[in-house]
């Protein structure tokens, strides 16, 4: 299955003129070799290119700091770092991070660009088929590097073609997002056009139901409701997807590599030898595996929005027990978090500090290596993540090659819900979509009924949070409904210290089902630890866009600035 992947990093680089310094080559790479890309084996190396950035950088879904949704409420990394930072609103435009991005998306575009010049102008010497097919890949990915670019910056500098001077590059100045919108639209449309007979189905490959799905996610990230739920029904009507039975095992590797797997629609592959394998495995195993660092776990507030088995939240619900917090809740919490009286590694996992003994496999009791009695760096929330571990890399932590779905049909399914409920428009199929995902065998939550719109917008919003958690979509959720400022100014909470949630205040939750917290009530303990984690300070006034890095300004400073940097 391996050799049938595709797989970035393994394939040609493009060389750039003069120096080789991100400066110099601003703000796109520049070939040096007009004879190259002459022939299909040759263009098809620079196709392979065009994706190396899809994940940027270092493996970009779990970047910064190793998970975008870090980057939200949902989940926790230990030690700081960007994510942290920016959450407490500290950052300035001299960070490297957003500098790093935005040339990671202008070289890939860079990349795009110079291979539909050279697919065009050799499309004589490759088979029809093949000219297809490469354009279509390169299409769907200018467009996927001009929408990171365009939800991070807002106004961007639009390039179709290779710049091909210092001068010139340093000349561009930015154009209006809304702008640059219509032409992602139309690279996904030319994308979905040009792949729509193709029959490749590598995995990590572009693909005509990827440039629908993207179209649709572009849309609904954009409020433009028409737009995304047009796309989405496209996909859904195709008939090409379905989700899986099994919420538990769409995550594993087996399933993953199956090609009878209905659900993903984007998978970014990782192979050790191509030098893209991840860190997931160290960034997230419990203190129990050795060399496991506890450091992306989640968060109280992302376990407290886990419905009860009868749909309702946990200040509603008869169903709920705070003796038993984790009890008749919407199984995918089981499946995506490890909790305290978990086997986990061979051992019951728990972290409280009065806990530093627990029980193996076998029944006999060992040190327990995941309290805070036995290390300070255990997880900060009491909670680990399970959702896409997998146990064959507890000897090679650094080197798991996992594939990680970038886009899946579930979330089709939500965008088209999403989209039909901003738009009054609850309809059986709007109610149909979300009831599948819902509906999944083994998760089989309560179905919903048609409501008010604002009972709607709660019900899907709420959902996308659970069915999605992790996979790196909330963060942007939260910026296009304009609630950052509103969900990010609340704490960031873990488990409470001994677990004792009979002791810990309740929680209420706000209109679209995102839980408040009242800190001042909460019992003083002499840890800091598994409580109040950060106060985050959203700025309204300038995080719901990032800045043009001083580099980036100093280089050509017709770019300008975005407001509050």
């Amino acid at each position: 299955m391996k050799k049938n992947r595709l797989y970035i990093g393994l394939m040609v680089l493009l060389l750039v003129t003069g120096c080789d310094s991100a400066i110099e080559r601003y703000p796109l790479d520049v070939p040096s070799a007009e004879t190259f890309y002459t022939n299909e084996t040759e263009v098809q190396g620079g196709v392979n290119a065009c994706y190396s950035f899809v994940v940027a950088g270092n493996n970009g879904y779990l970047v910064p700091d190793f998970s975008w949704d870090a980057m939200a409420d949902v989940v926790f990394i230990r030690g700081g770092g960007f994510a942290q930072n920016y959450l407490m609103s500290t950052l300035d435009y001299k960070d490297g991070y957003f500098r790093t991005i935005w040339l990671n998306m202008y070289q890939g575009i860079g990349r795009c660009n110079l291979m539909l010049e050279k697919i065009e102008a050799n499309k004589d010497k490759i088979a029809a088929d093949k000219v297809s097919q490469f354009q279509g890949e390169v299409y769907f990915l200018r467009a996927y590097y001009y929408l990171r670019l365009t939800n991070q910056f807002g106004d961007v500098v639009y390039l179709d073609k290779p710049v091909t001077s210092v001068p010139d590059g340093k000349a561009v100045t930015r154009t209006a997002k809304a702008e640059v919108l219509k032409k992602i639209y139309a690279d996904f449309d030319k994308s979905a056009e040009l792949l729509a007979s193709s029959t490749v189905k590598t995995l990590g490959r572009v693909t005509w139901g990827a440039a629908k799905s993207y179209k649709a996610r572009t849309a609904l990230q954009n409020n433009d409701w028409a737009t995304a739920a047009e796309a989405a029904k496209t996909v859904i009507d195709s008939k090409k997807y379905s989700l899986m039975p099994s919420y538990a095992a769409l995550f594993t590797e087996a399933v993953l590599n199956n090609t009878s797997n209905t659900e993903q629609i984007f998978t970014q592959g990782h192979l050790v030898t191509a030098n893209n394998a991840t860190s997931f495995p160290q960034f997230t195993s419990g203190r129990s595996v050795s060399g496991g660092f506890s450091t992306i776990v989640p968060t109280q507030n992302m376990l407290d929005s886990y419905l009860c088995t009868d749909g309702l939240d946990i200040s509603k619900s008869p169903l709920y027990d705070k003796t038993k917090p984790y009890d008749k809740r919407d199984p995918r919490l089981r499946y995506s978090f490890v909790l305290p009286g978990d086997m986990w590694n061979g051992f019951i996992f728990d972290t409280r500090k009065d806990k530093p003994t627990t029980l193996n496999a076998a029944g006999a009791t060992v040190k327990n290596l995941d309290s805070y009695n036995s290390t300070e760096f255990t997880t900060f929330t009491g909670y680990l993540v399970r959702k896409y571990y997998d146990f064959k890399y507890t000897s090679k932590l650094t080197q798991c090659e996992t594939p990680f779905m970038l886009c899946r049909y579930a979330e089709v399914l939500l965008t088209y819900a999403e989209a039909k409920i901003e738009l009054n428009q609850i309809d059986a199929d709007c109610i149909s979509a979300i009831n599948l995902v819902r509906g999944r065998a083994d998760v089989n939550m309560p179905a919903v009924t048609a409501s008010s719109q604002a009972e709607m917008r709660r019900i899907v919003r709420t959902e996308r949070k659970v069915e999605l958690w992790n996979e790196n979509l909330r963060y942007q959720d939260l910026l296009r409904w304009k609630r950052a400022e509103v969900v990010l100014a609340r704490p960031i909470l873990g488990r409470p210290v001994l677990g004792e949630y009979d002791k810990y205040p309740s929680v209420t939750f706000d209109e679209y089902g995102d839980p408040i917290y009242n800190v001042a009530t909460y019992v003083a303990h002499p840890s800091s630890d598994y409580r109040v984690l950060i106060l985050t300070n959203f700025n309204k006034n300038r995080d719901y866009l990032w800045p043009i890095s001083e580099t980036e300004l100093s280089l050509n400073p017709g770019l300008g600035q975005n407001p509050g940097w």
